[in-house]
């Protein structure tokens, strides 16, 4: 897929951060998110398009369905890995109406991680893609989700009443975060200031 200034992108980018390695996803992940995935604190605020409770094939499904938007580069999805092993996931859908959108194993919760990999792929989207804007979206519940993005400096653009999660219909908060809005924040939010 060609973006931006011509730049192509047709495999998705491997990242070293401090404690972390993101590696592209791979059909090889399946086992360890058919393992670890199926919690609700995990998946309580993610979109109810996911099935629920999630089936014994499900994350074979997930990959049925998200592996042919990667190859055809419209789609990066890294698995977030801590010493080798998978934590969670961080997509980038430069095609989707949200543009960005990640789960992590809650024992992993609070510790930098999520912070870690969103620079990863903030810098990536607006660095090398030339993205001008990302779309982001949450549950209103979602306060962790909330904080990245306030953190980043994010705005709240709307609030959509009524919409289906895993857990239980809420309101939508929308977000717009802009490649010099993420700039001006970086590094408060690497610091978590």
């Amino acid at each position: 897929m060609t973006f931006a200034y011509g730049l192509k992108y047709d495999v998705t980018p491997i990242f070293e951060t401090n404690r972390l390695l993101l590696r592209p996803l791979r059909r090889e992940d399946g086992a360890r998110i058919q393992e670890v995935f199926p919690r609700m604190e995990i998946a309580e605020y993610l979109n109810a398009s996911i099935p629920w409770p999630y089936p014994p094939d499900g994350a074979e499904q997930f990959l049925d369905f998200i592996l042919p938007q990667i190859e055809s580069g419209t789609r990066f999805v890294w698995s977030i890995t801590l010493g080798g092993e998978l934590i969670g996931l961080i997509d980038l859908d430069v095609e989707g109406p949200f543009h960005r959108g990640f789960w992590l194993m809650p024992e992993h919760h609070r510790k930098g991680y999520m912070t870690e990999a969103v620079t990863a792929v903030n810098d990536f989207a607006f660095d090398l893609l030339k993205m001008p804007l990302m779309r982001l979206g949450n549950a209103v519940p979602n306060a962790g989700s909330r904080r990245i993005k306030e953190k980043s400096g994010a705005v709240l653009v709307e609030v959509i009443p009524d919409v289906p999660f895993v857990s239980g219909v809420f309101p939508e908060e929308v977000w717009d975060l802009t490649a010099e809005a993420w700039r001006k924040s970086r590094t408060a939010f690497l610091s978590g200031s």
